[in-house]
């Protein structure tokens, strides 16, 4: 299992070309409510771990024929095997991709947020922009792990696969 510390220092990057942090290309931003408690909870192999269970919860309850979540859904998955396994201490990533990363997760777990998620079918539009955002941004990162995990969430990434994660 990994330990706070090896949550909150550096990570090393993923794979070269990973995407450029919002600030340096001037796109969107995650909102700064979901950084600032994303950059906490990843210090955290526990928090991190009880956020995907809920955010799991809620796209397994969200999903539907008229949600706008169904076309990120998968991405979204794959977003909670990464962090899973990063809580497991299986993956590596770069701090500010773990906090992006993260970030989605809790924000589409937050029920109030720019449309509110009781608000039906809308209410999770802007969850479904954020999500579709931060895949974009971390597009190399989340490949990479569906390549090295074969899209399987029970089987963490094998010591082989993950040396190119390694320090």
């Amino acid at each position: 299992m990994a330990s706070d510390r090896e949550l909150t220092g550096e990570m090393v990057e993923g794979a070269p070309g990973q995407s450029s942090t919002p600030s340096e290309t001037g796109e969107m931003e995650l909102p700064l409510h979901a950084r600032n408690r994303a950059a906490e909870i990843v210090r955290s192999p526990d928090k991190l771990r009880a956020i995907v269970a809920e955010a799991r919860e809620k796209a397994d309850s969200a999903g539907g024929a008229t949600s706008p979540l169904n076309s990120v859904i998968e991405d979204l998955k794959t977003m909670f095997d990464l962090l899973r396994a990063v809580a497991r201490g299986d993956y590596r990533l770069r701090k500010e991709t773990l906090i992006l990363i993260a970030g989605a997760v809790l924000y589409f777990v937050i029920p109030i947020d720019v449309i509110p998620d009781f608000v039906p079918v809308a209410g999770f539009i802007d969850d479904a922009a954020v999500i579709a955002w931060v895949v974009k941004t971390c597009k190399t990162e989340i490949d990479l792990f569906r390549a090295l995990t074969g899209g399987d969430e029970a089987e963490p990434p094998s010591s082989a696969t993950t040396s190119t994660q390694a320090t």
